[in-house]
């Protein structure tokens, strides 16, 4: 993992958390969600093809979900992510 992604993997991890620690697979998909706005995902387009007809139902519901969660906050977290890694 590199430090972008790593920066985008913390940023996920301190928004998702909770009084739990948030399931790997919403890590993921907020980590991923992350670095699809910064054009570095590593699958294009990851937010429309999760969240898309490709997808298997259950993985696409609950990803969704997380992506509902972080879309107001999106680019605030790219822009958290961006600086944590050019520090």
């Amino acid at each position: 993992m590199d430090r972008l992604s790593k920066a985008a993997d913390q940023a996920a991890r301190d928004f998702l958390k909770g009084k739990r620690p948030p399931r790997e697979f919403h890590v993921t998909v907020a980590r991923n969600a992350i670095l699809d706005c910064l054009l570095s995902s590593p699958e294009p387009d990851f937010i429309a093809r999760i969240c898309g007809p490709v997808a298997h139902p259950q993985v696409r519901e609950e990803a969704r979900s997380v992506i509902r969660k972080i879309a107001p906050h999106l680019v605030t977290l790219a822009g958290r992510t961006a600086q944590e890694c050019r520090a």
